[in-house]
């Protein structure tokens, strides 16, 4: 059994996580500008700390209430280079309130990321993971980022005799500061057996963090409905970064437990590049993701690798809603020729479904 050597491996990944972990160096922005921008274009309708009056003539006007920066969850959660792109081209650019009107012409870049960076620094954030680090949802590596999403996963097996088919629907809910709850229903067919196979339920929790990286530990308990089998205990760590304005990296290890023998489960190492080519969410950005499994009781020729070309599309101009295709090829002697996978994930923390089509 390879348990010993899973945990090694595991601690490792955590020892060379921790030596990537230093925040890179953020260019400084002057605040007491930001503060003058923000008194004299900002606060009629964001309120002079940074929320919003209701009662104040001006927010009854416009018909919907502006942003409250006063409110840390939601200042942190919203990456600083959106905020810039709103101030710079306005609400509509990005789905959001017509109401907030482009500042481009009036305002210069330097302008305007110095008025963001003043109103990130209004409030306390320290002990939330920054929502630069929502970075874009993998097919198979787990993502860190703590979000309320709801997603749905669909899985085409290309096999031989019966193909075979997955669909999870997978619903995240932030949870205070640094957690998030999940949820997952899972149902499976193959030939003419179809079953509401399991449901799964987890908790995660983000561990380390900055605008440049996070690491995050989860346990998952897969519970069975209709499968064979008495459930199992998924843990993993999952960690993300920021390689530069381009590129994006996240990686994830993942230890399988069934309950009718611990050593009957797995560890799965996978990790993904996404080529990041604009700032704009409503964009193709294609990406290469690689998996690697390893049962615990291993032999030789049992470790099964694959590759995964995919691509994210972003359906809204803020891209909360947004379309991953792909295509998983094994590198390995495997069971199956090729899997298909859709994911449509709706981030409802930042609107409806059907806002900024």
């Amino acid at each position: 059994m390879k348990v010993g050597i899973v945990a090694t491996f595991q601690s490792t990944l955590v020892l060379v996580s921790s030596a990537l972990l230093s925040p890179g160096q953020v260019e400084g922005a002057d605040l007491g500008a930001g503060k003058i921008i923000y008194d004299t274009q900002c606060a009629v309708c964001h309120g002079a700390s940074g929320r919003p009056d209701r009662d104040s003539p001006v927010v009854k006007g416009l018909g919907v209430m502006p942003a409250d920066f006063s409110d840390p969850l939601f200042n942190s959660r919203e990456p600083s280079g959106d905020w810039e792109m709103v101030i710079k081209h306005g609400g509509h650019a990005l789905g959001l309130a017509e109401q907030m009107p482009a500042q481009g012409e009036a305002l210069s870049d330097e302008d305007i990321a110095n008025v963001t960076a003043y109103i990130k620094s209004s409030v306390d954030t320290q002990a939330y993971p920054p929502g630069e680090m929502n970075l874009f949802l993998p097919t198979r590596t787990k993502k860190a980022f703590l979000e309320d999403e709801v997603v749905y996963k669909g899985r085409f097996t290309d096999q031989d005799g019966d193909n075979a088919r997955k669909h999870v629907i997978e619903i995240e809910k932030r949870v205070g500061k640094a957690s998030q709850v999940m949820a997952e229903l899972v149902y499976e067919s193959e030939g003419d057996v179809s079953e509401l196979a399991e449901v799964e339920i987890g908790y995660k929790r983000a561990i380390s963090f900055s605008p440049q990286h996070i690491l995050s530990a989860a346990a998952v308990w897969a519970i069975p409905v209709e499968a064979d089998g008495d459930g199992q205990l998924q843990t993993y760590l999952a960690y993300g970064r920021v390689l530069s304005n381009d590129w994006i990296f996240q990686s994830s290890l993942r230890l399988k437990f069934p309950f009718e023998g611990a050593s009957e489960g797995e560890a799965e190492l996978a990790g993904i590049v996404h080529w990041v080519h604009t700032p704009w969410p409503r964009n193709v950005f294609p990406a290469l993701e690689v998996t690697a499994t390893n049962p615990f009781r291993s032999r030789n020729g049992d470790l099964e690798w694959t590759v995964l070309p995919q691509v994210r599309i972003g359906l809204t101009r803020g891209g909360h809603v947004a379309l991953n295709l792909g295509a998983e090829l094994p590198l390995s002697d495997q069971s199956w020729d090729t899997r298909y996978y859709v994911t449509l994930l709706w981030d409802f923390a930042d609107g409806s479904f059907f806002q900024g089509w």
